[in-house]
């Protein structure tokens, strides 16, 4: 199934915006030149331009290709520049075709570039010559051409072909369109509102070694990877997530009502004295130095001690951080304190995968979508575990269709204004 992105209304409003610019701009011009301001012109520098149009391959015609390797799809533009002929002291110009392909790949394992070596020798052995640039999120693949009668060859097309990433995910597929060097929402409807919703997946649990580790790095859609501290792959992880484009939360581990479960290295125990508590959460967050915010592993005990909470979100807010409550417990007092200190805090709406079954998560996915649509955002709870990644990635054409955009948890934080106020709570087991 091919992935389309509605952008008719996005194109409509920048024709209209565009337009309007230009018809001010034709109309100041008319004041200031006057009425007669063609009296005068002199129809001998008129000059008559040839516009030529050099070959250039029909590239509908390699969709099936990009399909047949594995790549939907989502978004092609088209476009043109023309350029004056070399030689022609201004009576001859040509077209210049251009074309702007985002592809999604179905599969963790996909290649971009190896796929893209086939298409070129394919091209090649059909007679093209081409030249190809590496640029970011992917490649520029031109096309030489010759001018008929001019005896001149020139780029007569340019096919830039981008791999969808979490990196370019808000440019192509969030709806946003670059003005100025900054990407605009043409809508205009607020982010977080059941007009605009929003869903974060956050992936708890990362530090250990896992066959789904790869596949979830992988994933084109951004997601929230919560690492836990001291671990053999801890930092490894975290780095690879976010040099993938993943947002990256450190997955603090915090005693829970059952204090026979072991917490595993850099935990934080509610008996402990609060200079010990800042003592272990800021030697871990050193390790992991691009982590912006914190999370809470496990913590059913901790997450309700008021004390022990104050300390941790002290500490949070004294370093420029952010806590989100993984929501473990009922008794939860993470708002409540985070309201005393003014502290932005994210909260957890649903856990997606205590069933390790593919089709059981996909179901928690698209609830989680329902519940965005409804309130206008969500957000999920996932862990690193080989049947969350199948179904993330067979759910991918759904996300991408589904008209809520995702986002890292970072994006739906707020400041809690009523102390406590932590109703319907969804606790993972």
């Amino acid at each position: 199934m091919q992935l389309q992105l509605d952008t008719k209304k996005t194109g409509i409003l920048a024709f209209l915006v565009v337009f309007a610019f230009s018809s001010l701009g034709f109309a100041v011009l008319g004041l200031i030149l006057g009425p007669d301001y063609r009296a005068g012109w002199d129809k001998r520098h008129e000059l008559e331009v040839q516009i030529l149009r050099p070959q250039v391959p029909d590239l509908e015609s390699w969709e099936g290709f990009w399909q047949g390797a594995g790549f939907q799809l989502l978004k092609r533009e088209q476009g043109s520049e023309l350029r004056m002929l070399k030689g022609s002291e201004g009576s001859a110009a040509w077209v210049q075709s251009l074309e702007h392909w985002v592809l999604v790949p179905t599969a963790p394992d996909l290649d971009l570039e190896s796929q893209l070596f086939r298409l070129c020798s394919e091209l090649l052995s059909a007679g093209w010559v081409l030249q190809l640039e590496a640029v970011e999120h992917g490649y520029n693949l031109g096309f030489w051409s010759a001018i008929a009668g001019s005896g001149q060859k020139v780029m007569a097309l340019q096919w830039q072909i981008e791999r969808l990433t979490p990196k370019n995910y808000q440019q192509h597929a969030g709806g946003a369109i670059p003005v100025l060097g900054e990407f605009f929402d043409p809508t205009g409807f607020r982010k977080g509102t059941p007009e605009a919703p929003v869903l974060a997946i956050v992936i708890d649990d990362w530090g250990h070694a896992s066959p789904a580790a790869g596949p979830l790095l992988a994933y084109p859609l951004p997601l929230t990877v919560a690492v836990l501290p001291q671990l053999a792959l801890s930092a490894e992880l975290a780095e690879r997530a976010y040099a993938s484009g993943h947002e990256v939360i450190l997955h603090q581990p915090m005693e829970a009502l059952d204090t026979s479960l072991p917490l595993g290295p850099g935990g934080i125990y509610v008996n402990m004295e609060p200079s010990e508590i800042e003592d272990v959460l800021r030697e871990n967050l050193a390790d992991l130095p691009m982590a912006v915010g914190v999370s809470n592993h496990m913590g059913s005990l901790v997450t309700g001690d008021r004390v022990a909470m104050r300390t941790i979100l002290e500490t949070v807010r004294e370093l420029g951080l952010f806590f989100m409550d993984s929501r473990t417990s009922s008794r939860s007092v993470v708002l409540a304190v985070a309201a005393e200190l003014g502290l932005p805090v994210g909260r957890n709406d649903l856990f997606i995968d205590n069933e390790p079954d593919v089709e059981t998560i996909k179901t928690q996915l698209r609830a989680g979508l329902n519940l965005a649509r409804r309130q206008g955002r969500a957000v999920v709870i996932g862990h690193v575990r080989p049947a969350t990644a199948d179904a993330l990635w067979a759910m991918l054409p759904e996300l991408l269709s589904s008209g809520v955009q995702l986002v890292p948890i970072s994006q739906l934080l707020f400041i809690p204004a009523v102390p406590g106020d932590d109703t319907e709570p969804v606790l993972p087991q």
